[in-house]
């Protein structure tokens, strides 16, 4: 079942539209301005680009996926109102002197650390977050055939297909599949 459902992630990742490209992390630490825990930072910089604005700020039920350039989808995730409002561009602030950045930072709660991690160990490390939208993924999802296109039972219900689809990747997380998704991997 690993290397099929490895399968079936590739097929959607390819249907999904591409929107960041991120090429590395370096220079200095900066931190969100907001009240407190793990979110504020200090976080280094990412080297990225928004690589398609429209499909960036489209609003509705989303999957999202990140994919290093090896070739592993690292995360999956979904959103109600789009990508653009859990990959974020936070106001960014100098680590040392709180000086407002000219630059706003990519920030993903979830993933950033880890991109973080990769690229300092891999310098050659890279990511691409795509994104399919419920009424594009239901064909990728009937094309594929069972089990996940037992999921269009669900009809209309945007939002539950596409959290009925990340619950179903994380169940099958491996090394080389959702590997990031600890909170609901529990891995």
């Amino acid at each position: 079942m690993e290397k099929l459902a490895i399968q079936h992630v590739q097929k959607i990742f390819a249907q999904a539209k591409p929107i960041i490209e991120i090429y590395g992390v370096g220079g200095s630490r900066w931190k969100r301005n907001v009240a407190k825990g793990g979110r504020i930072g200090p976080w280094l910089q990412g080297d990225f680009s928004i690589v398609n604005e429209t499909a960036w700020n489209e609003k509705g039920a989303c999957l999202y996926l990140v994919q290093g350039n090896d070739g592993h989808v690292r995360y999956v995730g979904m959103s109600r109102n789009g990508v653009k409002h859990r990959w974020r561009l936070c106001p960014a602030y100098d680590a040392q002197t709180m000086v407002e950045l000219p630059r706003r930072q990519l920030f993903h709660s979830q993933c950033w650390k880890h991109i973080e991690a990769e690229c300092l160990s891999q310098p050659e490390r890279s990511f691409e977050v795509r994104s399919i939208d419920a009424p594009s993924l239901t064909p990728v999802l009937a094309k594929i055939g069972a089990p996940l296109s037992g999921l269009l039972v669900l009809g209309n219900d945007h939002e539950g297909i596409v959290a009925a689809v990340e619950r179903w990747i994380c169940n099958h997380s491996t090394q080389q599949l959702a590997r990031w998704n600890v909170a609901m991997t529990g891995k």
